[in-house]
């Protein structure tokens, strides 16, 4: 990987960026949220596939991220209605 790709790939995130603030001015607050977390979803790619250089290890080396990743997202969604019904009033 030469340096004018990474480069490259850093100035796609900084546009990525300004896609994402100016779609925090749309009117619909909705298509703007869905937007603004594809396109971190897909910047979130970017830089592990590159920086981390998750493109160059083995396959499990992916698996074990993808697990954790998971885990937060159970642990997410199974902690957060109790906090709502407790704290949420």
């Amino acid at each position: 990987m030469t340096e004018k790709f990474l480069v490259t790939i850093w100035a796609a995130l900084l546009g990525l960026l300004g896609v994402s603030l100016v779609l925090g001015h749309l009117g619909n607050v909705f298509l703007a949220t869905v937007l603004i977390f594809t396109i971190a979803i897909f910047k979130a790619w970017l830089v592990g596939a590159y920086y981390m250089r998750l493109k160059e290890e083995p396959r499990y080396i992916l698996w074990i991220l993808l697990g954790g990743v998971g885990l937060i997202v159970i642990l997410y969604f199974t902690l957060v209605p109790d906090i709502i019904h407790v704290y949420g009033r």
